[in-house]
């Protein structure tokens, strides 16, 4: 749904800046679906605000309430940004286990890395009572440009200009190439 208003919105656009999005579209695919990231990150973690509000919890003013559920958050957010980029962002073409768990982990170990910068954000209104939500956006912006980074650079990097295809695709395109 969300790559099918992504290429509605292209038909719809300029030459110019169309062209503009040709030349760098691994970067706004990667803003587009980090957007959409961050929406859901927004939306858990204030989903998770209230449930915890209802609970008895605050938080806006409890550390740990507040690092329980920016964890929450970050989970549903990491495995949807997983999903999106394997296979909208950078068009990764593993289909090996070993290949796919390579990639999981060192995604989820890049996104573990930055989860602890954000936890440190997050602590903010709690310990300085600053304005959580204004502080949730903030950690959004810092932890997309450090997340596409690490994403371009180690997870879904590839080698001469083409994704460093896994065995079995190397399998598959060398059959099809003999018959």
């Amino acid at each position: 749904m969300l790559e099918a208003l992504l290429q509605f919105v292209l038909r719809l656009m300029p030459k110019p800046i169309k062209r503009l999005w040709d030349k760098y579209e691994d970067v706004w695919r990667y803003c587009y679906y980090g957007a959409w990231t961050t929406l859901l990150s927004i939306l858990t973690k204030l989903a998770g605000r209230e449930l915890f509000a209802l609970a008895g919890y605050s938080v806006d003013k409890q550390a740990i309430p507040n690092g329980l559920n920016t964890t929450i958050s970050w989970l549903i957010c990491a495995t949807f940004a997983f999903v999106v980029n394997k296979k909208y962002v950078f068009h990764s073409e593993t289909h090996e286990k070993k290949a796919v768990l390579r990639e999981m982990l060192t995604f989820f170990g890049g996104r573990g890395a930055t989860y602890f910068l954000e936890l440190a954000i997050m602590e903010l209104p709690a310990i300085f009572g600053w304005n959580y939500i204004l502080m949730t956006i903030l950690s959004q912006f810092v932890i997309l440009a450090l997340n596409y980074i690490i994403s371009k650079l180690i997870v879904f990097r590839k080698k001469g200009g083409k994704q460093e295809p896994d065995k079995e695709t190397a399998q598959s395109e060398s059959a099809e190439e003999t018959e």
